[in-house]
């Protein structure tokens, strides 16, 4: 079981990088409230697909590269998560730079405190 503390980077991780949209709410001009709780529940309890479309699972390539970054064991069996609820179409591609930018600077803020 993962934190909430956890779950919150991760969703930060998913955001910077990927773009993720989900679990978000517009509060005010250029403000976003972030629902970690309710994306941990849904990765944690969910039975069935939330976009049937999107369905999909990282490809062999996807999971070679992601396993390269300092957060690949725990990013790919999220990310495999999400595909089979459907939350993000694996197949549009995830390879993103951005990825290990992100990763070091959440490495280097989790050692700092």
């Amino acid at each position: 079981m993962v934190s909430m503390e956890d779950m919150s980077i991760r969703l930060f991780i998913l955001r910077g990088a990927y773009g993720y949209k989900g679990f978000t709410e517009q509060v005010g001009e250029n403000l976003y409230k972030v629902d970690t709780k309710a994306f941990k529940e849904t990765i944690e309890n969910a039975k069935e697909p939330i976009d049937a479309s999107k369905v999909s699972e990282l490809s062999s390539n996807q999971i070679k590269t992601l396993q390269g970054a300092p957060s690949g064991s725990w990013l790919v069996p999220l990310l495999n998560r999400m595909g089979q609820l459907g939350m993000m179409d694996l197949r549009e591609g995830l390879v993103n730079p951005k990825l290990f930018q992100y990763t070091s600077t959440m490495n280097a803020y989790k050692r700092s405190i």
